[in-house]
């Protein structure tokens, strides 16, 4: 009996089978005059094939997929509709299969400089990785586990939202980016920068913003950080801890509106409408741009009106 591996190839026979009963000779036909004798079969080389970028890419474009590859260069297959596996073993300088959106398997043992395979449909990566520099996960909203053995500089997995925990074993030594993904921390033994949006964050604000204060935001002095600290914080928690001041009111079909400005330094002041919803009862904080002055033209602005006398809602809801 033959087994069958996970990506679907015919693996050798147990050694301990006793090898199958050999079938009877068939009788000697001889062929007919015209017809010509078809060519030799060849074997197909043992081994790894090694293969020119070119060649390498139009060999697996023709489903003709080998189960060992090395590319003499970089293999560029970005956006291809019909590639739906890549070779159980990959050796190249950069491999890019970004938006590759019917492709499930990657290698098992893949050593490249570089790999971006970002919006593909892979669902798990496993066995031994090498990317010396970057590797580019991020949009494959599928993935839910990475390769044991995994070596990189750094790593890209946002926007992966299954992704909830990495392997043990990993290996990282510059950054690591998280946003949007569906990690809640990091390996014990995993020493790495972590990235939100490209920005440097802290555990705390990457997997722990219930955690934060509105003080942790008010001091920061870089721009940038401040304001992917109030992303994870939330506008709605940063009012109601700070409060802010009321530069107008009036009333809509929900009651009171305010809006309100909290100054920041170094940085413009966040102003935004607090409004009650008339249906809910709910109250909602809505960012709006630092140059508006009053309430109404706030809500126009949020309604996509440039002009408020153009904002005219016969029903607020």
């Amino acid at each position: 009996m033959f087994s069958i591996n996970a990506r679907g190839r015919q693996l050798r026979r147990p050694a301990t089978e006793a090898p199958p009963a050999a079938e009877p000779a068939a009788a000697y036909r001889p062929r007919p005059a015209g017809v010509p004798t078809p060519p030799p079969q060849v074997a197909q080389p043992a081994g790894p094939v090694r293969a020119t970028p070119e060649v390498a890419r139009a060999l697996l474009l023709s489903g003709r997929m080998p189960d060992e590859l090395i590319v003499s260069g970089a293999l560029r297959l970005n956006g291809e509709q019909r590639l739906r596996e890549l070779p159980r073993l990959l050796e190249c300088t950069h491999l890019e299969v970004n938006d590759c959106s019917t492709l499930e398997l990657l290698p098992e043992r893949l050593r490249a400089t570089s790999v971006q395979a970002a919006r593909t449909a892979i669902r798990e990566l496993t066995g031994d990785w090498l990317v010396r520099e970057s590797l580019n996960l991020s949009g494959c909203r599928q993935l839910r586990r990475l390769p044991e053995r995994l070596t990189a500089r750094s790593l890209d997995v946002s926007n992966c939202p299954l992704l909830t925990q990495l392997p043990a074993t990993i290996h990282l030594t510059h950054w690591l980016e998280v946003a949007g993904s569906g990690l809640t921390g990091l390996p014990s033994g995993l020493r790495v920068n972590i990235h939100w949006q490209g920005t440097a964050v802290d555990e705390r604000t990457a997997f722990r913003p219930e955690d934060l204060k509105a003080v942790d935001i008010l001091n920061v002095r870089n721009v940038t950080r401040r304001r992917v600290l109030l992303e994870r914080f939330g506008l709605d928690r940063l009012v109601q801890e700070v409060g802010g001041l009321i530069i107008d009111r009036d009333r809509d079909a929900g009651g009171e509106r305010q809006l309100l400005s909290i100054p920041l330094e170094g940085d413009e002041p966040i102003v935004a409408l607090r409004v009650i919803c008339p249906s809910t009862a709910h109250t909602y904080v809505l960012r709006v741009p630092p140059h508006l002055r009053t309430c109404r033209r706030a809500a126009a602005w949020l309604a996509g009106f440039e002009n408020e006398h153009d904002y005219r809602p016969l029903i607020e809801t």
